[in-house]
């Protein structure tokens, strides 16, 4: 009979990392209407859509993190009996559950603003739950669950030392795969598949079975990694167009091109912000600071807040004053402040409530 193992230490700060995380996603979804609202080439639009864009790393950066965190906690539980079903019970049960319920919620309330009656698209519910579609954020819920499905098996493969020492490059090719698959298939909705996500997950897993190790080698590059952020999303944000006109005849180097911009300025994203999250987050250096336990408290009730926020955007735009619409830009950034400030306070709510963790998790 395996005998358990000690369970590996608390990484502190990575609930600085959350919050920092959620923070951005808050923003990508508040400023998404003010770079439709303003025409473009307007210091308004650029300004909003500088932000907009740039923060798009922040949905890639919670996968990251869910990686890294999984492979880190359960890499010394691969030998005890049960740990598989432990795992899913916990994982899926808990992320299931508040989808569900959040779908149905987002669902009859888009439906009770439009003044049909929610029973009559029943089969509408249905396709939504099976797309994620419900509302524009729900579709990491269904990445995240596919993610949990396979993460056992991809487990598992890491005991083999042909997978485990060349771990993140399976990652890159199978995401490259898919999207040279994409390139002739045309698959819908990739940005609610797995795969899309492959590389930022790869690194976290290597992250999290090599911890202590990886955060020195990434604190030793940081500078580098810095400049591949710059460098990277500068391109992504501002020279795509100009990419895929000049080399139109050539989609094979497009693509190629491309797929090493995007991902190495999500994953230097990832990375940074996990450097950050560690220097700034030290226990000995900020325990005692107001700032780090709000923080703290923001980032441990991340999920509640990346599922409720949406639903505070809906009704303030709905809402929106006369004096607010003729100052758009102040009603994106009050939209923004409002969106955190509400969807923090009734996670931290609901988080105290025994059955709260039907809308937020655990």
């Amino acid at each position: 009979m395996s005998q358990p193992v000690d369970r590996p230490r608390r990484i502190e700060y990575l609930d600085l990392y959350r919050a920092i995380a959620i923070m951005a996603v808050v923003a990508i979804h508040a400023t998404s209407t003010a770079v439709a609202h303003y025409p473009k080439n307007t210091f308004d639009h650029d300004l909003f859509y500088f932000w907009n864009t740039f923060l798009q790393f922040a949905v890639p950066a919670f996968l990251f993190l869910s990686s890294l965190v999984l492979f880190y906690n359960y890499n010394a539980k691969l030998n005890e009996k049960g740990w598989v079903r432990s795992f899913y019970k916990k994982r899926m049960f808990y992320i299931f559950i508040p989808y569900v319920a959040w779908s149905l919620i987002y669902f009859v309330i888009k439906k009770w603003l439009a003044g049909k009656e929610p029973i009559e698209d029943s089969m509408q519910l249905v396709k939504q739950l099976m797309l994620g579609t419900a509302h524009t954020h729900l579709y990491f819920f269904l990445i995240i669950l596919q993610f949990y499905i396979v993460f056992p098996w991809i487990l598992a493969l890491t005991k083999k030392p042909w997978f485990k020492r060349y771990l993140p490059l399976y990652f890159i090719a199978g995401q490259a795969l898919f999207y040279a698959l994409h390139l002739q298939f045309h698959f819908e909705r990739t940005g609610s598949m797995l795969p899309s996500y492959l590389v930022v997950i790869g690194f976290g897993a290597w992250i999290g079975l090599n911890f202590d190790s990886m955060m020195k080698q990434m604190n030793r590059f940081r500078y580098l990694l810095l400049g591949a952020l710059l460098g990277a999303g500068s391109v992504s944000m501002y020279a795509t167009d100009t990419i895929k006109t000049a080399l139109m005849e050539w989609p094979i180097l497009t693509f190629t091109i491309l797929f090493i911009i995007r991902n190495a300025f999500t994953l230097s994203a990832c990375l940074l912000l996990l450097i950050v999250s560690e220097r700034v987050g030290t226990r000995k250096r900020r325990k005692e600071h107001r700032a780090a336990r709000l923080m703290d408290s923001l980032g441990t009730v991340a999920f509640g807040i990346f599922l409720i926020h949406p639903l505070i955007l809906l009704f303030w735009r709905r809402e929106l004053t006369d004096d607010l619409a003729r100052h758009f830009s102040l009603g994106i950034v009050l939209s923004y402040i409002a969106a955190l400030l509400l969807s923090w306070l009734c996670a931290v709510g609901l988080r105290r409530l025994k059955w709260g963790w039907v809308l937020i998790g655990r």
